[in-house]
């Protein structure tokens, strides 16, 4: 992912950005904002060209890297990294999600099916606290997966 300096979105981008970032759906975005889901994809669209992201989770990654999220948000986004370990597999799952990858890639690169995939990523919304994908990316964030 491109890292595209903040200031090239709009103020809506920003706050659509800034509530994606918190773990919202583009539905409850739509609701704080008072515009329309098709509105919001429209941003998400245009937030996408700008940041180099390809999908909702590198959005939020970029939100958060960028300090779009505002002070003391991080609770909002991804839960904290306490509670139960995470498998070497998991973490090498959540690692590729985190990076942008789909379900399909993930067990391409790790050579395992996609039902496996799918079943590693319940394990870990379960451990993690997570709703979907973008809160785990989040989590993974948070708790320092991305490096390696």
């Amino acid at each position: 992912m491109e890292e595209a300096p903040a200031a090239k979105l709009t103020c809506r981008e920003s706050d659509v950005v800034r509530l994606l970032a918190w773990g919202l759906s583009n539905r409850l975005i739509a609701r704080r904002l008072d515009i329309s889901e098709k509105t919001v994809k429209n941003h998400l669209s245009s937030i996408y060209c700008k940041t180099g992201a390809t999908g909702r989770t590198q959005a939020a990654l970029y939100a958060r890297h960028a300090g779009l999220t505002g002070p003391g948000q991080a609770a909002l986004s991804a839960p904290a990294p306490a509670g139960p370990a995470l498998t070497a597999r998991e973490r090498g799952v959540l690692r590729l999600l985190a990076w942008g990858l789909s379900n399909r890639l993930i067990a391409r690169r790790l050579d395992i099916s996609e039902k496996t995939v799918k079943n590693h990523l319940s394990s870990i919304y379960c451990k993690t606290g997570a709703a979907d994908r973008t809160q785990a990316a989040l989590y993974a964030q948070h708790a320092g997966l991305l490096a390696s």
